[in-house]
């Protein structure tokens, strides 16, 4: 993304972010699952991006290791991916969910 893709994805993020999102925020940080990680049976994808300074790429693998079965794809793009590369994504999502 170029500064100003970048700068427009934020205000448009903040424009539109649902309210309780800083609740849930809070909560993220402080709430630890990765012991029920291992129970996850749902098919999984897990998502790794590769430039994301938001989420090391490590914590994704870390993830994706932890999960029974679950499939993963590194994709080169930051923590906004989905606005970043939309189809690159759209079909990550639409293989995973083709094998299924």
């Amino acid at each position: 993304m170029t500064p100003a893709e970048l700068e427009e994805a934020v205000v448009e993020s903040a424009r539109t972010m649902p309210p309780g999102s800083g609740r849930q925020a809070d909560l993220a940080l402080r709430v630890d699952i990765a012991a029920q990680l291992a129970g996850i049976s749902a098919p999984t994808l897990v998502i790794g991006q590769i430039r994301d300074h938001v989420v090391p790429v490590e914590l994704s693998r870390a993830l994706h290791a932890t999960i029974p079965g679950a499939a993963y794809a590194e994709l080169d793009t930051g923590h906004l991916g989905l606005l970043e590369q939309p189809d690159l994504v759209a079909a990550t999502i639409r293989e995973f969910l083709d094998r299924r």
